[in-house]
C-alpha cells in the first residue's frame, strides 16, 4: 500500500512515502472513515484482520460518502484524503510506545493535521506535530503556510489545542484522564517538539530546495525534522481516482451490498 524511502536532504531527515497498491490504500481510508481505526491501522503494518464486523446502513454510508468525499471545495477533499493518506503512513515507523492521534472526520477541520506522542516508560518523552498539504505547488505551499505554522509553535503558539490533543491521544493508550492531565501537566516542551512536513510532489519536479529554512526555523539534530513527500502524478486527478475507489469501498460496507 504505503513504502517509505529515505533520501539525503540537507536541511531535514528525508523520507519519500511511495503508493505501492492505490486499491488496498482505498480499502484503509474507507475503514478509516467508517471509525474502524485498530482496523486500519492493521491493514497498513501487514497484519491479518477481518472486514466482515464492518456493516452499515446504506444510508449511513451514503451520508458518509456524500459529507466526506463530495465537499463543495474539491481542494477540501484532497486534502482530507492526503491527511488520511498520511495518518496510515505514520504507522509504518512507529517506535515502541509512540501513539498516534485519532484523524480528523470532515475535510474542513482545523487544527493540528496530526501529532504523535513519544513515550518512554510511562513519561511523555517527546511530540512529533505533523503538518501535511496536497498541494500542486509544494516549495510555495511550504514557505508561505508550513513554516508560519511551525514557527508560531516553536514560539509557544496553540499550547492549549496541542494539550488537549496530547490528553485524548495518551487515552488511546489507555491512559485515564487525570493521569494523562498529571501527565503533562509540569512537563516543560523545550527540546522535546519534533515536526513532520508531508507534501505532495510532481515525481518529475522534486527539487533539493524544497524543505530549505526548515533548520532556521527548528534548530537542532535533524531528526526533529522530517520532511515528507508523496510523488503523485497530476495530483487533483490522481486524488479523484483515489476518491471515487474510496467510494466503492465504502459501498461494500453497506448492509444491502
Amino acid at each position: 500500500m504505503l513504502r517509505l524511502v529515505p533520501f539525503d536532504d540537507p536541511y531535514c531527515q528525508g523520507l519519500i512515502f511511495e503508493v505501492t497498491d492505490i486499491n488496498a490504500l482505498a480499502k484503509a481510508i474507507a475503514i478509516i472513515l467508517v471509525q474502524e481505526y485498530e482496523i486500519a491501522r492493521r491493514l497498513v503494518i501487514g497484519d491479518s484482520f477481518s472486514v466482515d464486523v464492518i456493516k452499515f446502513e446504506n444510508d449511513d454510508i451514503e451520508d458518509i460518502i456524500q459529507r466526506r468525499l463530495h465537499p463543495a471545495d474539491i481542494y477540501h477533499r484532497d486534502g482530507f484524503l492526503f491527511q488520511l493518506m498520511m495518518w496510515l503512513a505514520a504507522h509504518l515507523d512507529l517506535q515502541n510506545g509512540d501513539l498516534v492521534s485519532l484523524p480528523h472526520s470532515q475535510a474542513s477541520a482545523k487544527g493540528q493535521d496530526s501529532i504523535i506522542v513519544h513515550r518512554s516508560t510511562s513519561a511523555v518523552a517527546a511530540l512529533t506535530i505533523c503538518e501535511d498539504k496536497a498541494t500542486e505547488n509544494p516549495r510555495k505551499t511550504i514557505r508561505e503556510d508550513v513554516w508560519p505554522e511551525i514557527a508560531d509553535y516553536e514560539k509557544g503558539g496553540r499550547w492549549d489545542e496541542l494539550r488537549s490533543t496530547i490528553i485524548a491521544t495518551l487515552g488511546i493508550g489507555g491512559i485515564p484522564m487525570a493521569e494523562a492531565v498529571k501527565l503533562i501537566r509540569n512537563i516543560s516542551w523545550a527540546g522535546k517538539r519534533r515536526y513532520r512536513v508531508r507534501v505532495t510532489v510532481n515525481p518529475n519536479n522534486q527539487t533539493s530546495v524544497l524543505f530549505k529554512g526548515f533548520d532556521e526555523i527548528v534548530s537542532g539534530a535533524k531528526e526533529i525534522r522530517r520532511g515528507e513527500t508523496v510523488p503523485l502524478p497530476a495530483m487533483r486527478d490522481w486524488m479523484t481516482m483515489l476518491a471515487e475507489k474510496v467510494e466503492s469501498e465504502l459501498r461494500s460496507f453497506a448492509s444491502g451490498a
